[in-house]
């Protein structure tokens, strides 16, 4: 375990280094208050109302960039030491692979989760100066599921960068990830809920498939539960179980997403040649 955290740190500093960290906090927080403040401006207002409007414009703009983030920066963590040819090095350290990658994934999603907190803080602390309501609950709930959303990227990322062969490969294999399960996941479905008679259970397992939707759902559902915007699969679950259920299950469901690839790019990178 202490391998581990020896790795997890040294990325950690890695991404301080490298600056992107700070970049990519710096960036989310403009985008974060852009989008704020045009939100407000589309409801015939000046500047930033309160943070439960606020966290609705934000949560699209979440779902689309955080995903990436930790997909492209999870491809690269054990593809990149192999292109580098440092990969037989770290190897021949008192380290066995699933401490080295368990280090890669807890470096980057650390290394994420403190540029994503950053960037929402910075633009919190500015809405919160000129909001004229402040509920700051909401705000923090969407900050929590979207770092379990990172959490579950990071994860997938580090699993493609265990399969691609080389860093071109798994960075390939992370962006078709991020264009499924952003972008393709939801057509396909609501296409194939208006042309076919999808029932309620096939509805949900297309709901637990993406990490996604499961994000968007939850995040809906507490902060303003609209059976328009919720889409049929999650008017389904809210519809069958209620509020807390929904929420017991979906949670369930993300912790798993978290968990399994991890385990996965584990199981695959011990069979693996360096």
């Amino acid at each position: 375990m202490n391998a581990t955290l020896t790795v997890a740190r040294k990325e950690v500093r890695d991404a301080v280094a490298s600056r992107w960290l700070v970049l990519y906090a710096g960036i989310f927080a403009l985008l974060a208050l852009a989008v704020a403040y045009v939100g407000q401006r589309s409801l015939g207002t000046l500047g930033f109302e309160n943070f439960s409007r606020t966290t609705a414009s934000l949560l699209n703009l979440c779902l689309l960039l955080a995903p990436l983030i930790a997909l492209t920066l999870g491809s690269g963590a054990i593809a990149g030491e192999r292109d580098r040819g440092t990969l037989t090095y770290l190897l021949a350290q008192p380290i066995s692979r699933w401490e080295l990658l368990l280090g890669k994934f807890s470096g980057l999603f650390a290394s994420i989760a403190i540029a994503t907190v950053a960037g929402f803080g910075l633009a919190g602390i500015v809405i919160a100066a000129y909001a004229s309501s402040m509920d700051v609950g909401t705000y923090v709930l969407l900050l929590g599921l979207v770092l379990a959303l990172v959490a579950v990227m990071t994860g997938l990322g580090v699993l493609t960068s265990v399969i691609g062969e080389t860093r071109v490969q798994a960075l390939g294999l992370a962006l078709l990830v991020w264009f499924v399960a952003v972008l393709f996941f939801d057509l396909v479905l609501i296409g194939m809920v208006s042309s076919t008679s999808l029932g309620g259970p096939e509805m949900l397992v297309a709901l637990l498939a993406n990490p996604v939707e499961i994000v968007r759902v939850l995040a809906i559902i507490h902060l303003e539960p609209d059976l328009e915007v919720l889409g049929p699969f999650g008017t389904y679950l809210y519809d069958e179980v209620g509020t807390t259920n929904a929420t017991l299950l979906l949670g369930a469901a993300l912790v798993v997403w978290v968990v399994a690839p991890v385990l996965f790019a584990i199981e695959i990178f011990k069979k693996a040649d360096s």
